[in-house]
């Protein structure tokens, strides 16, 4: 036959057209052959037995065709979250008899495009991949999806399960859980749950999680938030935080809200020697506040790829909204203690351009040591990039002293640093302690020789200009030396 029409003959949608064979034996009606399923050309086996009492199941379709988005839409299966294009489907439907029906499908992907945003994970058109899974439905609802599996690419998802429901006219994800996926270098199992609000709690845990999609977005062209509010809680054995850099037995917890905007952030994680401590949550008076401790300051700040030429220290930073109880710039103080400075770029130039005898030998071998660097700090939010802006920043150490104002605009990439520089605070401050003399030498408030530098352009490959000498400068060797006026 060339021309048949079987209303609902699979999962909902019409069959029609031909050439079709027909075959009636006994109770069963059977029709296989090409024709058009929902329109779609399809090569279809269908089953149904005239009389179902008593049968295993009331009509059965086995068909292979391509699913485009209008028909995933019309199936109940959205999935534009995560897959663009048309996949080439082989799938079979079972329909019983109290309305339910399951569907046994199998998918190439290779001409659709597969993407997670979050992960920055994309497997463009072209390229292979596959999934399979059982769906079950109910009155027309998508009830679950369980056994899926999916391989592309950089990407490999286990046995893993999705629950739905119907709101209104449209199927929605209640919940479901991954029992573990790959994802390019994260490999983790994943549950998650809609609450009657719609925010997703989510649970995440494993041996490695790439974090870095996640730790830097600023510079991208952010779109509005479109997401739901969610609660997240990670726990992983390694952190990826940088290329070739881990932190050891990270947790995470954020909540986040309808605007993208942290309600709250809490991390606890090993780097290096120590541990790392990171809360940003409200206060017993609801003013979200923000304190961050390293144990291990050198190996924290190359963990997270902010600088790498500090050795130890103790890192201390602590920070509140400007304005109101939600505003997202933040005011606040750093501080690090004891450590070292090895193999610095920016300072070796300064301490060429004074031409000090002895230091650029000594930052490139064992590295010249601090007792304590401190400043003030303003985070202001952008939406392409936050600017830092250093206040009232000094440091101290055996061989050299400063002091430091400026900005680091992360839009633009740029920096622009300006302060001063003492070398050998030590001769200054025995100087500077000998009765009348040292207030000769030092005009009674304490410095010596000092050189005024700046720090302009790329913060990848900055400027650097000093003037040498300035001596007599007032008060900045006691500045330097955290000593009170």
């Amino acid at each position: 036959e060339s021309d048949i029409f079987i209303p609902k003959a699979a999962m909902g949608l019409d069959l029609a057209g031909g050439p079709f064979a027909l075959t009636v034996k006994g109770n069963s009606f059977d029709v296989k052959g090409s024709g058009q399923l929902d329109g779609r050309t399809a090569f279809v086996a269908y089953q149904e037995f005239l009389k179902s009492a008593g049968q295993a199941y009331s009509s059965k379709a086995a068909a292979s065709l391509s699913v485009d988005p209008n028909l995933r839409q019309k199936l109940g299966m959205d999935l534009s979250d995560f897959l663009e294009g048309s996949a080439a489907v082989d799938l079979t439907y079972t329909q019983y008899q109290d309305g339910r029906g399951e569907a046994d499908i199998k998918a190439d992907l290779k001409q659709a495009r597969l993407f997670a945003e979050p992960f920055d994970y994309e497997k463009p058109a072209g390229g292979d991949a596959q999934t399979s899974f059982h769906a079950t439905i109910k009155d027309k609802t998508l009830q679950s999806i369980t056994d899926l599996t999916a391989t592309a690419p950089g990407l490999t998802v286990e046995k893993s399960r999705f629950d739905f429901i119907r709101k209104g006219e449209e199927t929605h994800l209640k919940g479901g859980s991954i029992s573990r996926f790959v994802l390019g270098e994260t490999v983790a199992k994943l549950d998650f749950d809609y609450d009657d609000a719609g925010r997703v709690k989510i649970v995440v845990g494993g041996p490695l999680f790439d974090l870095r999609p996640f730790l830097d977005n600023e510079g991208e062209k952010q779109e509005p938030y479109q997401a739901p509010p969610m609660q997240i809680s990670l726990a992983a054995d390694r952190l990826r935080t940088a290329e070739g850099e881990d932190v050891q037995y990270g947790k995470i917890y954020a909540d986040i809200d309808g605007q993208g905007a942290f309600n709250q952030l809490e991390m606890d994680a090993i780097a290096g020697k120590g541990d790392i401590y990171l809360r940003y949550k409200p206060d017993a008076s609801g003013k979200r506040v923000f304190r961050f401790e390293a144990d291990d300051a050198g190996a924290t700040l190359k963990a997270f790829d902010i600088y790498d030429n500090i050795i130890g220290g103790k890192l201390v930073m602590y920070a509140e909204p400007i304005k109101g109880v939600y505003d997202r710039n933040l005011n606040g103080l750093a501080e690090i203690t004891d450590f070292k400075v090895v193999k610095a770029p920016v300072l070796a130039q300064l301490l060429n351009a004074m031409s000090i005898v002895g230091l650029p030998a000594l930052l490139n071998n064992e590295g010249l040591t601090f007792t304590k660097l401190e400043a003030k700090f303003n985070w202001l939010y952008r939406q392409h990039g936050s600017l830092l802006v250093l206040k009232e920043g000094r440091t101290s150490g055996s061989s050299l002293g400063f002091t430091f104002d400026g900005t680091f605009d992360n839009a633009a990439g740029t920096i622009d640093v300006n302060g001063t520089m003492v070398p050998m605070s030590e001769v200054n401050k025995i100087i500077g302690s000998i009765p009348i003399v040292g207030d000769i030498l030092t005009g009674g408030s304490g410095g010596v020789f000092a050189a005024t530098y700046s720090i302009k352009g790329k913060g990848s490959a900055p400027e650097v200009s000093v003037n040498p000498l300035s001596v007599l400068t007032p008060g900045i060797l006691r500045r330097i030396l955290f000593e009170q006026n």
